[in-house]
């Protein structure tokens, strides 16, 4: 897909815009204007209302658009956030303050997103379920922390494929609709893409993390979690497994010592034998004490497995002996 980029998201993203709605999407136009106005150095109410003039969208008949009193308040209201973030200015908190304001006005994220992209296009781009679903990316009810993250999100890719976001979106945006949408445009130069981007190692990446946040949540813990991977990923199933395991003991020490003994064991722990330590602190019994050790090590040989290419020494069996011993001393 890297290699595509630049026809992705100029020629080719025109190509299929006006084969998806009939009509080009004069996106250059649209950002020349505003560049050559300055917007984000001073926006005014016209630039946002060319923003989301049906000229360039179908805004008021597909969500609305603020009226012209709103329009002006919100201009006013945002126009010195609007140049800290754009021009990179350290002043604490801009970006989430001036996204929090044009939520509160504007209400639906889409057309936060779409004034932003257009804005400052080198940070920001269009929420909508194409992008969204080829990063994994999953929406939660706070509006404001899901921009947040949608834009991190695409931020963080942009930078390893070194072009702006707005451009990364939209070259995304271009082949989910060549997938999906108008399969028969160019199947050839379809699969071609697809397939590099099923295997771009970046993208995979976040969608791996984004799957990830949505299946662990906040509410998983890492024994649960070895016992999902436990048999497709048995190394990080038994990390998972002694990493609960030393949980549990830290909780079993805060009930037995006060809060400068505590301290004390902190610190001494960090000097390693960590199970040496806490296991004897936590009242474990000593024939439980040899089997921790055991998988203990095991465990150590997990963290280290990759410098030994090819050779797999932990089994779906020493994850189950982890376990077990959880469930002994919970």
């Amino acid at each position: 897909m890297i290699s595509k980029v630049k026809e992705l998201s100029t020629v080719l993203f025109n190509n299929v815009y006006r084969e998806c709605y009939g009509r080009t999407a004069e996106h250059s136009e649209l950002e020349d204007y505003l560049n050559r106005t300055k917007a984000c150095y001073s926006v005014t109410a016209t630039q946002l209302k060319k923003i989301l003039s049906d000229s360039y969208w179908n805004y008021s008949r597909t969500w609305g658009i603020p009226n012209d009193e709103e329009m002006e308040g919100l201009a006013d209201e945002i126009k010195d956030d609007l140049m800290f973030v754009c021009y990179n200015s350290p002043v604490k908190d801009a970006e989430e303050r001036l996204i929090t304001n044009m939520v509160n006005t504007i209400k639906n994220i889409e057309i936060v997103s779409v004034i932003l992209a257009f804005l400052i296009p080198e940070k920001y781009c269009i929420i909508a379920p194409p992008p969204e679903h080829m990063i994994g990316f999953r929406r939660r009810s706070d509006k404001v922390d899901t921009l947040l993250r949608y834009f991190n999100d695409y931020q963080t890719l942009s930078e390893k494929c070194e072009m702006n976001v707005f451009d990364l979106e939209k070259a995304l945006w271009t082949i989910h609709q060549m997938k999906y949408r108008i399969p028969e445009y160019d199947p050839q130069l379809t699969d071609q893409l697809w397939n590099e981007y099923l295997n771009d190692p970046d993208i995979l990446r976040m969608r791996v993390k984004n799957l990830l946040n949505e299946i662990w949540g906040d509410n998983i813990d890492d024994d649960l979690k070895s016992k999902i991977l436990k048999e497709k990923d048995p190394e990080v199933a038994l990390i998972l497994a002694m990493r609960y395991f030393e949980h549990l003991l830290w909780k079993k020490v805060s009930k037995k010592l006060d809060r400068d003994k505590i301290d004390k064991l902190k610190t001494s722990v960090k000097t390693g034998n960590i199970l040496s330590k806490l296991m004897p602190a936590a009242g474990i019994e000593p024939i439980l004490m040899k089997k921790a050790h055991k998988i203990w090590s095991k465990r150590n040989s997990a963290m280290h497995i990759g410098e030994v290419l090819g050779e797999s020494k932990i089994t779906i069996e020493d994850v189950n002996s982890a376990i077990e011993l959880n469930n002994i001393i919970n």
